[in-house]
């Protein structure tokens, strides 16, 4: 998915989850004149097979005036150090661009036009970075939005963040060794192919829409994590999600109902997707030397012309020896964004893809 790179050089994307070290305060910040919120975040991908990592430098914005703004640009100025590069056209269907929306590049300035931003619409600038070095205490310039609004032309710019990304720089390792050491557990992701990163979606379904920082592996003291995993882009898209919390043997889920209810309620909160609960098949089954319920059903976009469905396959077993539950999902698009291509069904893209996730799933083994 990437191109070649020089040596030395790290690669990183901006998007929006919390889970790295934030000097700057972990909520959503609005500009002095608020008339826009801005929501900065950086997710961590991997090269495929190599031990080398980069970011996907995600700001999003939006309109909370109240009015129209008309005449945008919006630009992102990254430190020295920093090389932004543009994401793909396939990349660029997920955000469902408006009418008028251009890029551009100049040096270590990112830039996009939109003709309109609508009153509490929200967009998102989404470029790859290759960094140089081992950068550790970075500061990032806020996002700049110049607009029209009731016939004046005004600037505004979210506040500058700075975020300890030594974790990430420092690290040589590839993105199966990272989910390893930070996450206890053996997956066979990444080790060709098209390159793997962390995605906001685990923090959406934790109820963190719009979280910021750095994105990767969510944990805390009690043993509870949370990620989510994506490669491709719409026509071969492949996503990971991990939920792990405690085991408690009154509450573990008994019959195919519960199942349903606890997938629903660990996952759809406040995401863009929906899954088909009604239709859903559930069985029990194994996922390596577990017992699990299987969970198959087809995930919905509510964005509509945007990704249309795919498939779903969620596992959920228990760990006795570690005392800790498990729900893992999987799912898949085969069908390419946007209009004319999201309505058109791809079974036996699908399957290939369902069938590539269904090894890496098989391979899991924890470690104690």
């Amino acid at each position: 998915m990437s191109p070649a790179r020089p040596a030395r050089l790290g690669r990183a994307l901006l998007v929006a989850s919390c889970a790295a070290a934030i000097l700057a305060p972990p909520q959503s910040q609005a500009s002095d004149g608020t008339k826009l919120t801005f929501y900065p975040s950086l997710h961590l991908r991997f090269v495929a097979g190599a031990a080398d990592n980069y970011f996907l430098s995600r700001g999003g914005v939006v309109n909370t005036s109240g009015a129209a703004m008309t005449g945008l640009t919006l630009r992102q100025k990254f430190p020295e150090g920093f090389k932004p590069r543009l994401i793909s056209a396939e990349q660029q269907l997920y955000f469902k661009r408006t009418s008028g929306f251009s890029e551009s590049l100049d040096g270590n300035t990112y830039a996009m036009k939109l003709s309109e931003l609508r009153i509490a619409e929200d967009q998102t600038l989404a470029v790859l970075l290759d960094y140089e070095g081992r950068p550790g205490l970075v500061t990032f310039p806020g996002v700049e939005v110049e607009y029209t609004q009731d016939g004046v032309t005004r600037t505004e710019k979210g506040p500058d963040q700075t975020w300890d990304l030594s974790r990430y720089t420092k690290y040589s390792g590839t993105l199966r060794e990272f989910i390893k050491r930070y996450a206890g557990m053996e997956l066979a992701v990444g080790d060709s192919g098209d390159d793997w990163g962390f995605t906001n979606v685990a923090a959406m379904a934790a109820g963190r829409p719009n979280a910021t920082g750095a994105v990767e592996i969510d944990s805390d003291q009690m043993g509870r994590m949370r990620f989510s995993l994506a490669a491709g882009a719409p026509g071969n898209l492949r996503q990971i999600h991990v939920i792990r919390r405690k085991y408690d043997p009154a509450r573990y889920p008994k019959a195919s109902d519960e199942v349903r209810r606890l997938v629903i309620d660990s996952i759809q909160s406040t995401s863009d997707f929906s899954l088909d609960s009604d239709n859903a098949e559930i069985k029990r089954g194994k996922l390596g030397r577990w017992d699990a319920w299987i969970l198959e059903t087809r995930w919905r976009d509510k964005v509509k012309d945007r990704l249309g469905e795919g498939p779903a396959t969620w596992y959920l077993f228990a760990d006795e020896k570690t005392s800790m539950q498990y729900l893992i999902g999987t799912s898949a698009q085969g069908r390419g964004g946007g209009a004319g291509k999201a309505d058109v069904p791809a079974p036996d893209r699908e399957a290939a893809l369902m069938s590539e996730l269904q090894k890496v799933v098989s391979s899991l083994r924890l470690i104690s």
